[in-house]
């Protein structure tokens, strides 16, 4: 049946009643306040979660196949060759999904969407864990597991990998529990994504967060192509101008806007590759295929390639390059976001699966197998308290009414430091070992690879710089360590803990306010079969 879509005000409110056919989130703007209808906004949060499914298990097959030249291109995308994923019954939590399920189950419980940093810890401890944890997730659990709390966690001091991914693809979540202001948005994931992310990993998540809050203002009398453009350009007024995701970002969108072809993103992606992996601008130094930037990079090119189409813009997202799950999902629940659960079952003509089983990855939650209608119904009630407490704007019935934010966006003042650490992995030709092996395909490991020795093992580097630290690989059988620093003996190291699965990025040395100049480490493993691990050194310089 065909419903006409009315508008009528009281009180300086508009309440509106819409069209069963209208797919864009239902929304009424004002001069000073935005009114969303929750039964409507219901079916986008499942959209989210559903977008975000099939957009994570659609990019997860080219996950980090093609990290250089030749990358894939179109032809490689369709049926019979790579394609989307549609058909799982129940779909598997994997960690594009699953930390932002425990941040919402962690605000279900905590009874607050506003996270303080002992929740977080608490949160992650109890449900987040080996094996399937990886880089800057993985070593800012190792610190929440020894004490240390957020924002700590993510700070380059603490954390070797603060300019990885991961916040980017843990955090949209809370830019759909507050929609229509980046503000709140930003207010909500600022600890989360400081959790495990810093500066320019930080900014680029934050970008993600704010077209996530911006989806609601999306005009459907407009193409959402343009559409799009307009609130990724507020987005990018968020971010520093002197950050290289600024860089990445402007550099992205000037190319597509002078590309005649619209379909060929393959020529931006080259351009990509060539200005920010094979050559150091903008201040980015590429270090792994899972880095936040060359990502960021990637995600902004199937974002305006895709030119708002759901199958287009997973399709190009896929093929990019690079850590391709990641851009995947974020955009999958973005465009599912905005275009609401109903519309993707009509897109594809498939007949999805609600169910999401979060046992797959993570442990000790109250519901092995849940639902996005449950998801987004706890979700919605999420969002009351948002809309009342951070956003000092109301509940009439079945509506929110949202006070519009009036003020320019306050760029952040997160200090880059002028001398950052540098890193040096365990298999660089400057090491020199006796009785340890490097061993390959160690995923949890930085850079992959982790070197293990036996008895009386011995390590020994020379650098230069004024600044030192080592992380190794911690086990419930570990041995341990002693530790010279220019022949002076600084300590033994036990590296035994009693996690279960263990501890990767545990900082076990740190010497600071070195004289600058060369100096030489030197570690030697006690005299015990117990594995002695070297992951790898940071320097100042």
């Amino acid at each position: 049946m065909h419903v006409l879509s009315f508008l009528f005000s009281i009180s300086f409110s508009i309440y509106t009643l819409f069209s069963e056919q209208q797919t864009e989130i239902s929304h009424t703007n004002t001069q000073d306040s935005l009114v969303i209808s929750k039964s409507a906004y219901k079916d986008h949060l499942m959209g989210f979660w559903l977008g975000s499914c099939i957009g994570n298990w659609t990019g997860l097959p080219t996950e980090n196949r093609r990290i250089d030249f030749p990358f894939f291109t179109d032809d490689d995308f369709g049926e019979g060759k790579f394609n989307f994923v549609l058909d799982q019954d129940p779909w598997g939590a994997d960690d594009d999904t699953d930390i932002e399920y425990i941040y919402q189950l962690a605000m279900e419980q905590n009874n607050s969407p506003l996270l303080t940093p002992s929740q977080i810890s608490a949160a992650w401890q109890k449900h987040i864990g080996l094996p399937l944890l990886w880089v800057s997730n993985l070593a800012a659990l190792t610190q929440m597991q020894n004490g240390a709390l957020p924002p700590n966690t993510s700070h380059p001091d603490n954390n070797p990998m603060w300019e990885m991914i991961d916040a980017q693809l843990t955090t949209e979540l809370f830019g759909a529990l507050a929609p229509s202001r980046p503000d709140i948005g930003l207010k909500l994931a600022h600890l989360p994504i400081r959790t495990t992310a810093y500066a320019h990993s930080e900014w680029a998540a934050e970008f993600y967060v704010i077209m996530h809050t911006l989806a609601v203002t999306i005009d459907s009398e407009k193409s959402r192509k343009d559409e799009i453009l307009r609130i990724s350009e507020i987005a990018r007024k968020y971010i520093p101008d002197y950050s290289y995701i600024a860089d990445m970002y402007d550099f992205v969108y000037n190319s597509y806007l002078k590309n005649p072809d619209k379909n060929d993103w393959e020529k931006t992606r080259d351009m990509v590759a060539n200005r920010y992996q094979y050559n150091n601008n903008a201040g980015y130094l590429y270090q792994y295929p899972w880095d936040s930037g060359i990502n960021f990079a990637a995600s902004i090119i199937s974002l305006l390639y895709g030119e708002g189409d759901f199958k287009r813009t997973l399709a190009i997202a896929s093929m990019c390059g690079w850590d391709s799950d990641n851009p995947t999902a974020t955009w999958g629940g973005f465009l599912g976001l905005l275009m609401g659960f109903d519309e993707l079952k009509d897109l594809f003509d498939y007949n999805f699966s609600t169910s999401y089983n979060i046992a797959r990855t993570r442990y000790n939650t109250p519901l092995k197998i849940d639902n996005f209608d449950d998801m987004a119904d706890r979700g919605l009630k999420l969002i009351d308290a948002v809309v009342q407490n951070e956003m000092n704007g109301s509940l009439d019935n079945d509506h929110w009414i949202i006070p519009q934010l009036k003020n320019k966006p306050t760029i952040t003042s997160t200090i880059i430091e002028e001398d950052p650490w540098q890193t040096i992995e365990d298999n660089d030709e400057s090491w020199s070992y006796a009785g340890f092996e490097i061993q390959q395909e160690q995923w949890n490991a930085s850079g992959a690879t982790l070197s293990v020795g036996k008895s009386n093992c011995t390590a020994e580097i020379t650098f230069d710089g004024k600044a030192i630290q080592l992380f190794s690989y911690r086990s419930i059988d570990a041995g341990s360590i002693k530790i010279y620093l220019d022949d002076e003996f600084i300590g033994n190291f036990n590296l035994s803990t009693t996690q279960t699965y263990g501890q990767y990025y545990f900082k076990v040395f740190e010497k600071t306010a070195l004289e600058h100049k060369s100096h030489t480490l030197k570690i030697i493993g006690d005299q015990t079969l117990k594995p002695k691990t070297i992951d790898l050194i940071r320097i100042k310089n």
